[in-house]
């Protein structure tokens, strides 16, 4: 067992919203974030007069709140739109709100059925904030508040040629949030059966996202939508196959350890 993987069961929780009071807190969180403390390009506060962020599309998705164990402070949250139970042919948001190069990507009936859109992908600013006393307090061997740090990309590639003791150096370093809120977009997409995985995604989180080797790929430009957005694309299976090769760490995180994929033999 990595120490990446043990860092994340110390440190985080993953809680399915399945309750109208955790629902309650998901929208009042993204209310909080989107719209107050971001204000991003199409969250504006006074158009939510409840003071919860919800869309029509919440009707049909799943969402996991991410808790932060020595706070017991929800900090992000996450959630997969799946197909809509009345209509599988329905278009999912990033089919409607940005261009897909078409040669990249298209959707045949089947798929759909198990295609998922990750969407309101949200760390709390001000957990976020700290990445930078948590990198400090790393450098200096000393216990961070979180024990966890946002590495850079050459810190997560975990490649066969290094020596076992170089890989346990990367994996201490290479839990992040980002690799957090993927574990829950992987474990509520096996309990949907959801092979595939659409995104409108700001270009600069995906790359964050990719310091793990959790990287999709873009089918698309970059577009005006609730800010910069492109894109992307990912068959689940091939996405975690590439992880198992090139971070087993995070692998082991965004699997829970093999539990929600298996990688196939070379």
């Amino acid at each position: 067992m990595s120490e990446t993987y043990d860092t994340f069961k110390r440190a985080f929780n993953l809680i399915e919203a399945d309750t109208p009071e955790l629902r309650k807190t998901v929208y009042q969180l993204r209310y909080l974030v989107f719209c107050l403390q971001l204000k991003l390009p199409g969250f504006i506060a006074e158009n939510y007069p409840d003071k919860l962020e919800k869309d029509t599309y919440d009707e049909h998705s799943c969402h996991t709140l991410i808790q932060f164990v020595p706070t017991g402070k929800f900090i992000g949250t996450v959630r997969l739109i799946l197909p809509d139970p009345s209509n599988s042919d329905n278009l999912f948001p990033v089919e409607q709100h940005t261009q897909i190069d078409p040669s990249l990507f298209k959707l045949d009936s089947l798929s759909r059925k198990h295609t998922a859109e990750i969407s309101r992908f949200l760390v709390a600013p001000d957990f976020d904030r700290r990445k930078g006393d948590r990198r400090k307090s790393a450098e200096q061997n000393q216990p961070s508040s979180s024990a966890v740090t946002p590495p850079p990309a050459a810190n997560c590639q975990s490649g066969n040629e290094r020596r076992q003791g170089e890989r346990r150096k990367s994996d201490r370093r290479c839990l992040s949030i980002y690799m957090v809120l993927m574990a829950a977009v992987v474990r509520m997409s096996a309990a949907n059966n959801i092979k595939y995985w659409l995104s409108a995604m700001d270009p600069a989180l995906n790359r964050l996202v990719g310091f793990s080797g959790m990287r999709i790929d873009p089918i698309g430009p970059i577009v005006d939508y609730h800010g910069l957005r492109q894109p992307h694309f990912g068959e689940i299976n091939d996405v975690l196959k590439r992880l198992y090769k090139r971070n087993h760490g995070a692998w082991e995180v965004i699997t829970d350890r093999g539990k929600y994929c298996w990688p196939e033999e070379n």
